[in-house]
């Protein structure tokens, strides 16, 4: 029984499946072709039925047209105006166009230059006054004792000067300046250094000039001055005839001809026009 059913379904299925098919197959080819003969609304039937209902509707009848009357016989007719000759209109003079001005062209600005005030003369310089007193001359002397400064101070006539002051001191060294005051015959002397104490060993830079009543009289002269001891290693014992050249050793710079140890320096007073 059960075999059965299923065949029928089987045959019911396949009957849908077939006429779902063909119906599909119709609608194609009446889409395709649609004055087909299967076609219950072909286009071109429809077409030929319409013209066979107009052709077969009877056309309507118009009214009779109305006849027209002739004039009655007693009517005359108006003459008719004869219209006389068209007058010529007159030549309508064109006036002539206005010349319209050309715009006058605005005129560049010119720059005006700003004056530049005059160079004014450069301020005078003053003319430094010269200081009244210069050095006449100045040498050097060598010593094994100490390092120092000496010399004389004149007159512009050529008489030493006493009571005249003469600073000094050490360059680059903070609070070194030192005074010495001439003589009766003019003569000042100053200690730089000890000759005993660790700077002997070394050279040193040094400034002098003249002050007269507080104020500075003259330009500054800076001198060096050499070493008084040689920094020579121990056991070297050099004399007098010895050229410095025993293992190293150097001579001691106080025994050499033209070091630096004492400065001479002598001052002048001049006079001015």
């Amino acid at each position: 029984m059960a075999s059965l059913d299923d065949r029928l379904a089987t045959v019911l299925i396949s009957m849908f499946v077939g006429l779902t098919a063909l119906s599909c197959m119709c609608y194609a080819v009446i889409f395709l072709q649609p004055d087909i003969q299967i076609n219950p609304l072909s286009p071109k039937r429809a077409t030929v039925a319409a013209a066979k209902i107009t052709v077969a509707a009877p056309s309507p009848t118009l009214p009779p047209r109305p006849t027209e009357e002739p004039y009655p016989p007693t009517w005359t007719p108006s003459p008719t105006n004869t219209p006389g000759p068209t007058k010529t209109p007159t030549q309508t003079r064109t006036p002539t166009p206005t010349k319209t001005n050309t715009p006058t062209k605005t005129s560049t600005p010119t720059k005006t230059n700003t004056p530049i005030p005059p160079t004014l003369p450069p301020p005078p310089t003053n003319t430094p006054t010269p200081y009244p007193f210069v050095i006449s001359s100045h040498s050097s002397k060598n010593n094994c004792a100490d390092v120092g400064l000496e010399g004389t101070v004149n007159g512009a006539d050529g008489l030493p000067l006493a009571g005249v002051t003469i600073e000094f001191g050490e360059l680059g060294i903070s609070g070194s300046r030192f005074q010495s005051t001439t003589n009766g015959n003019g003569r000042y002397t100053g200690l730089l250094l000890r000759g005993d104490g660790p700077h002997a060993y070394s050279a040193h830079d040094w400034f002098a000039y003249v002050v007269v009543n507080g104020e500075q009289a003259s330009q500054p002269f800076t001198f060096t001055t050499d070493p008084i001891h040689a920094r020579n290693r121990k056991g070297c014992d050099l004399h007098d005839d010895d050229k410095g050249n025993d293992a190293g050793c150097i001579e001691d710079p106080c025994r050499v001809s033209g070091t630096v140890q004492v400065k001479v320096i002598n001052w002048q007073l001049q006079l001015f026009n």
